[in-house]
Formats: structure tokens, C-alpha cells, sequence
């Protein structure tokens, strides 16, 4: 005989599911110990015991699985309502973010417009400086590269300037750095280069309050300055981490820069600011070329590798005798040809000049008294 209660022990259930199927599975051991059970129905007919046992079971099992199955369909409605619910608010978050994004963008925009606005055109600059080219390309909407010009005379001033950073930090900073060269040249005729990023360099750290021990600020900017004057067939050069490239018939030389900054941590108020400062008479087959490092540290190429200085050096060297316009347009395709499908890392600002040629003729000749380039 069967042991009812060690069975039922040994599978005692433990949820709602589970106690509908040991019940179905104790009544049918119930019913099919008692095979000789045989029951009447209203036509006269008897049924078995064994099979009456077994309507029964399939009729529980059947009604089991439909338990089961219903509250299996309640369960997964509930579900399917929380996920249509967060469904909705991943939604309503996208449109929300994606408006904001569009706001952000337009913004963005309309900071470029200021931003263009104060780079001096091209085409003005070649007025003056007709043997010349600009090739500038922002990583981001806005760029933290700029160059900046401006003539006094018969003095022409002329830089190329990357930013801390790129995008809107590094476009905030071009923006001061515009500002307070402005000011330094064109309102207090200061024209010596070194002179020059040595007042810049006073003028950010105040700006940014970098003076203070306790500033967290370390925004500078690396630049490289020239300044010519066609009268005198002079140039002079001063830069802060950026050198320069003069190029004189066949022959490439670098003009070296201070290895620090303007602005940032690398130079501090009440420490001697002090900035190289190259001075020589140039002829008719003098060019120079400014540049940041964005164009060189670019990765390209089969191997997946930086430009770098030397590849730089010479293309240039290689399309020397070019107009600068047509020099533009190589050192423009072959930065194309070397990124392929890659991204660009960095804001790319490369400059040309050529010297001869600077100047309208026609202007009066500047004044004795005027406190022009320093000895």
C-alpha cells in the first residue's frame, strides 16, 4: 500500500502552480488504486474505474493548464505594460534630447558666424600680402585654431595661433586671444614679436585669473609670430611652442620657438618672460610657412601613422616654386589622400607666404617719429 503522506512531504509545493499539479497528481494515485470501482450513468452503461480515473485526471490537467496559461497571459500583459510605458518615456526622453541637441547645434552655428567674422578674409589679406595662401579646417563646427593679421604702415603682422583644445573651449579662448592682440598692435603699436606674445601672455593670465596660486586654469596658446616690414625688407619671428618653416631658394630652415606657451601654467606672473626673437633681411625668393600641430600629428596613411615634420618639410620643399595658391591646393588634396576615410583629430591651420612683392607702392612713406620695430 502506498505511503500517502511520505509523498506528500517529499513533494510538498512550494508556489500556486506547483500545488495544482501535486493535487491532480494525488487524485489520480487515488483513482487508479481502485481499479474495480465502476460507477452507473443515467443510459445504463458502466464505466471502469481505470477510466473514469482517467476523464478526471485529463479533466484537472486541463484545468491546471489553463490556470497556468492565464496567469502566464496576465504576467506578460503586465510586462508588455511597463515596457510600453518606459517605451514611451525612452521617447519622449529622444525627442527631448534631440531638440536640445538641435538647439545646442544652432547655437554652435551662429558661434561660427562670430567666429568668421573676425578672421580676416583671405582675399584682404592677399591686398597686401598677394603671394600668400590660408588652409584652415576646423575639427568641430568651431575651431580652436586661428590666425590673425593686420598692418601698420609699412609693417605687416602675422600669426598662426592653436588654441587649447578644440571646438567651443578652444573658440572661447581665440576669441580672447583676438581681443587682446588687438589691442597690442593695433591700438598700442607694439610690432616686435617677442614683445609681442610676451604682453599676450601677460594679458590671458589675468584674463583667466591664471595669476591667482589658486586657479584651476591652464589654457594657453601656442603661436607662432612674424613681422615684416617691406620698407626695410626686414622680418622678425618669435614663437611659443610653434617654430616656423624659411624656405630661401633651396634650402628649408627652422626657425625655432620657446619651448613653452602663452598663458597656461608654464609661465607665471613674476617669473622673466622672455621670448626668442629672430631678426634678418630677406630677398625676392623668401617664404615662410606658420602652421599648428594639428596638420602634422594627423594619423594616415597605409601604416596608420602620424605626418609628422618631415613628410611636411618635404612636400613643401617639393612644391616650393608653386604659386602659393597651387601650393594650397597640393598640401589641401594630400592631407585628403593621407586621412582616406579616417577622422580628423585635430584643427588644421597651415599658412605661406611669400615676402616679395608685400605692400601697395603708392603709399607715403611712414613717419621717422613713429615707434616702429624695436631694436
Amino acid at each position: 500500500m502506498l505511503n500517502y503522506d511520505y509523498i506528500y512531504r517529499q513533494l510538498y509545493p512550494k508556489n500556486l502552480k506547483e500545488a495544482a499539479l501535486y493535487n491532480t497528481l494525488t487524485i489520480c494515485l487515488l483513482l487508479m488504486c481502485n481499479n474495480s470501482f465502476a460507477q452507473s450513468n443515467e443510459s445504463g452503461v458502466h464505466v471502469s474505474g481505470g477510466v473514469m480515473a482517467a476523464l478526471i485526471v485529463a479533466g484537472v490537467v486541463v484545468l491546471v493548464l489553463l490556470v497556468v496559461l492565464y496567469m502566464a497571459f496576465k504576467k506578460i500583459k503586465r510586462i508588455n505594460s511597463r515596457l510600453e510605458a518606459q517605451k514611451d518615456e525612452i521617447e519622449c526622453q529622444k525627442n527631448l534630447i534631440l531638440v536640445k541637441n538641435e538647439q545646442i547645434t544652432d547655437s554652435i552655428n551662429y558661434a561660427r558666424k562670430i567666429q568668421d567674422s573676425i578672421l580676416v578674409p583671405e582675399a584682404k589679406i592677399r591686398r597686401w600680402m598677394p603671394n600668400m595662401f590660408v588652409y584652415y579646417k576646423p575639427k568641430d563646427i568651431v575651431s580652436g585654431d586661428f590666425y590673425w593679421f593686420s598692418r601698420y604702415e609699412s609693417k605687416y603682422v602675422i600669426t598662426a595661433i592653436d588654441c587649447t583644445g578644440h571646438g567651443v573651449p578652444g573658440a572661447f579662448l581665440s576669441m580672447i586671444g583676438n581681443t587682446l592682440l588687438h589691442e597690442i598692435v593695433n591700438i598700442k603699436h607694439v610690432f616686435k614679436p617677442d614683445q609681442i606674445l610676451a604682453m599676450l601672455h601677460t594679458g590671458i593670465t589675468l584674463a583667466l585669473n591664471q595669476d591667482s596660486e589658486d586657479s584651476g586654469s591652464e589654457d594657453g596658446m601656442d603661436m607662432s609670430l612674424c613681422t615684416v616690414d617691406s620698407r626695410l625688407n626686414r622680418f622678425q619671428f618669435a614663437g611659443a611652442k610653434n617654430s616656423i618653416y624659411v624656405v630661401q631658394g633651396d634650402k628649408l630652415k627652422v626657425l625655432k620657438a620657446n619651448y613653452y606657451s602663452v598663458g597656461g601654467k608654464s609661465l607665471r606672473p613674476g617669473m622673466k618672460v622672455e621670448f626668442t626673437c629672430y631678426d634678418f633681411m630677406y630677398d625676392e625668393n623668401t617664404s615662410i610657412y606658420m602652421f599648428s600641430d594639428g596638420y602634422l600629428d594627423q594619423y594616415g596613411g597605409e601604416s596608420n601613422e602620424k605626418f609628422n615634420s618631415q613628410r611636411f618639410k618635404e612636400l613643401i620643399l617639393a612644391n616650393r616654386t608653386l604659386p602659393m595658391d597651387e601650393q594650397k591646393a597640393v598640401i589641401t588634396k594630400t592631407m585628403e589622400q593621407w586621412i582616406g576615410d579616417r577622422q580628423q583629430i585635430d584643427d588644421f591651420l597651415v599658412m605661406g607666404v611669400k615676402l616679395a612683392g608685400l605692400g601697395r607702392h603708392d603709399e607715403p612713406a611712414p613717419q621717422q617719429t613713429q615707434k616702429a620695430i624695436a631694436e
